[in-house]
């Protein structure tokens, strides 16, 4: 079965661009997200420290909806993760979601110090500046990740 993803090209409104990558939700597509990181970052010119750190970050957040999917049924779809980046001179937001809401994450199960997310949660808070989490039953659980960044060089035209 092929994978299906859905990608939108960079929207440049002058101030800050968008990319959205849609992927299903199993661990052999997160590399697609930590690639989308590079291209942006390269695009930007941000330093490769800051690139690396980014990657990991969204590998986590990434890894939190993965473990948490399962396998699907046979005949049913896999769950899907949304990732979008925003980038605007000087911050990065990344947003991780699970639009269809099949691999949500227990807001108590991210408290719990010896639980698998919550040390995916310590690598995120210790490699960005801002981690929000949230989750309801109209969003489902959505990673919010902030990052202040600087280019290293201009970018080309």
């Amino acid at each position: 079965m092929a994978a299906e993803s859905e990608h939108k090209a960079l929207v440049d409104t002058g101030e800050k661009s968008t990319v959205t990558l849609t992927i299903p939700c199993r661990a052999e597509y997160v590399v697609l997200g930590r690639l989308a990181v590079g291209a942006l970052g390269a695009r930007e010119g941000i330093d490769e420290e800051t690139v690396a750190d980014l990657k990991v970050a969204v590998t986590e957040a990434c890894a939190c909806f993965v473990t948490r999917a399962g396998e699907p049924a046979p005949g049913d779809t896999p769950p899907v993760l949304r990732i979008d980046f925003g980038v605007a001179p000087g911050t990065w937001t990344v947003t991780v979601s699970n639009p269809d809401r099949k691999a949500r994450i227990e807001a108590g199960s991210l408290c719990d110090p010896l639980s698998e997310g919550a040390l995916g949660l310590t690598i995120m808070r210790a490699l960005v500046d801002l981690v929000e989490e949230s989750d309801n039953d109209e969003e489902g659980t959505v990673f919010r990740l902030v990052k202040q960044v600087r280019s290293d060089s201009p970018v080309a035209a």
